[in-house]
């Protein structure tokens, strides 16, 4: 291929889809777009998981700016529509959804255009060999995710790495800067949202809605242009310190691209890429947003006024809690309940954890929200009561595993004699106990919505009782312990265990009047 646009997005089919009915086919952006308005689209088959969220992203913000854009008020479900949309977003330039333009001085796909007219001289010196290479993921010493795992990319491969890359990459050292979509060079661009079901037109059609619907207020709280700048890589750049572009200048859902880079396609056909460093970011954005950015992916926390950030830990119950339930964090617009969830729906969290030089993991978790619960929430005082009982159900968790289990465990290791608390020789079970409590947590959270408070409370306190008590079970039967003391160990183990119990889980000892002991439920 010589053509001076080489794999155009518009009009051809790089992009495997698997439809609805199972069939699996090539289809253009312009295809993808129509499927997904349609909710005809059941996978893309080379998406790799990590990347899911950047292209999902990418999407529902390509739908939102098309309709702001011809003033449209709903989506189109033909190619032809979605393929006048697209050129109109980039002012007419059909280049700018090609993989490889010839002229540099016109945009590529995520790829600005290069004001020097010679990669040489504008230092585009860094190749990447493979997708893999390209892509954001970090991996440790090659093994966690092999980096030259695909040996024959196609087109496709580039594409969903280049989307990743481009609008969800960080500070990856001097020259290399990110997106200004996230709370510090080393943080990460999460996604939580509410979805009315897991299939990609779904979520799709939905976001797109929410887009639209908060555009308005996303504009009276941050400063945007609506007419300003949409797609990032119709700009030239020549990676100088002063070419960032202002960030009151751009539309709310602007699309980034955070870095500079170009493909080119060689006689055969074969891609090649070329990366060259910046002195500054591509966006001049003040340096004490910390994120709080109006993405409307992005959970803001209230008490320090900065946007979520992912660790290792993921998204554990807790954070979640207080993500979804407990008002610590402003929602963003995509988790605020609409009537679409009414009958029910999904809470899902997503984000790929970035820290100094490493990826600290890929976290994707979806809680089902039944439909009772969805009304709930569509409440005020009902949402307000739920948090509530959901911070009340954390800290009691917190509490049973530090001043009930983790005693016990020391008295058990110390085998019943006086010593120093090995907090690293209690953590497997420490540890299996938050995993337990985080199996059961939302489940346990939702069924409680139609109990009183007393049985409600009364029922959580016997699960976290049954976790704890077998954990620390599983710890005695496991353990190693001196055979002159082990008796010992073992009792003095179970009475500082019973009796914190009955200190911190008052409701499970109470036996009301006039009532039969409730027997509590197994908890594994």
């Amino acid at each position: 291929m010589t053509s001076e646009l080489c794999y155009s997005l518009l009009d051809e089919p790089l992009l495997t889809v698997r439809t609805m009915g199972g069939d699996r086919r090539g289809a253009t952006l312009p295809d993808v777009l129509a499927g997904l308005s349609r909710d005809d689209i059941a996978s893309f088959e080379a998406l790799q998981a990590h990347q899911r969220q950047a292209w999902f992203c990418f999407l529902a913000q390509l739908g939102a700016l098309g309709l702001d854009r011809t003033g449209r008020e709903s989506l189109p479900d033909e190619a032809g529509l979605w393929r006048r949309m697209l050129l109109e977003l980039s002012d007419g330039k059909e280049g700018a959804w090609s993989l490889a333009v010839d002229e540099l001085s016109r945009p590529g796909f995520m790829q600005p255009p290069v004001p020097e007219g010679c990669l040489s001289d504008a230092g585009f010196k860094t190749e990447f060999k493979t997708p893999a290479l390209l892509d954001m993921l970090v991996t440790s010493k090659n093994h966690d995710v092999k980096r030259s795992r695909i040996f024959k990319p196609a087109p496709e491969h580039w594409i969903y790495a280049l989307v990743t890359l481009q609008t969800m990459e960080g500070f990856m050292g001097r020259g290399n800067y990110g997106i200004f979509r996230m709370n510090g060079g080393f943080g990460s661009r999460p996604l939580v949202e509410l979805a009315p079901g897991l299939r990609w037109g779904l979520q799709f059609q939905r976001d797109v809605r929410v887009l639209v619907a908060a555009r308005g207020r996303i504009l009276e709280e941050f400063e945007y242009d609506m007419e300003g700048y949409a797609l990032l890589w119709l700009e030239p750049w020549d990676g100088a310190k002063s070419s960032g572009l202002p960030l009151a200048e751009c539309h709310p859902y602007v699309i980034e691209a955070c870095r500079r880079i170009r493909f080119i396609s060689a006689a055969d056909g074969q891609l090649s890429c070329l990366g060259a460093n910046t002195k500054g970011t591509r966006i001049n954005a003040p340096e004490d947003l910390n994120g709080v950015t109006g993405d409307p992916w992005t959970p803001v926390d209230l008490g320090d006024s900065k946007a979520l950030n992912v660790g290792s830990g993921g998204f554990s119950y807790d954070r979640l809690a207080d993500i979804f339930l407990t008002g610590e964090y402003q929602k963003p617009p995509a988790l605020e309940h609409t009537d679409e969830e009414r009958n029910g729906g999904y809470l899902v969290a997503t984000a790929l954890a970035r820290g100094q030089g490493q990826t600290d993991g890929f976290h994707h978790r979806i809680v089902p929200v039944p439909p009772r619960v969805s009304r709930c929430l569509l409440q005020e005082s009902e949402r307000q009561r739920l948090g509530q009982m959901a911070k009340q159900r954390v800290e009691l968790a917190s509490k049973v595993e530090n001043n009930v289990l983790r005693p016990a465990l020391y008295t058990l290791f110390n085998a019943g004699s006086d010593g120093e608390p090995d907090a690293d020789r209690a953590r497997p079970w420490t540890n299996a106990f938050d995993e337990k409590v985080d199996d059961v947590f939302f489940h346990d959270l939702w069924r409680s919505v139609d109990m009183s408070g007393e049985e409600a409370a009364r029922c959580w306190q016997e699960r976290l009782y049954h976790i704890a008590r077998n954990r620390l079970e599983d710890a005695i039967n496991s353990t190693p312990l001196p055979s002159m003391r082990r008796y010992r160990a073992i009792s003095e183990a179970e009475s500082i265990f019973e009796g914190m119990a009955r200190t911190h889980l008052t409701k499970l000892f109470e036996e009301p009047e006039g009532e039969e002991t409730h027997e509590p439920a197994a908890a594994n």
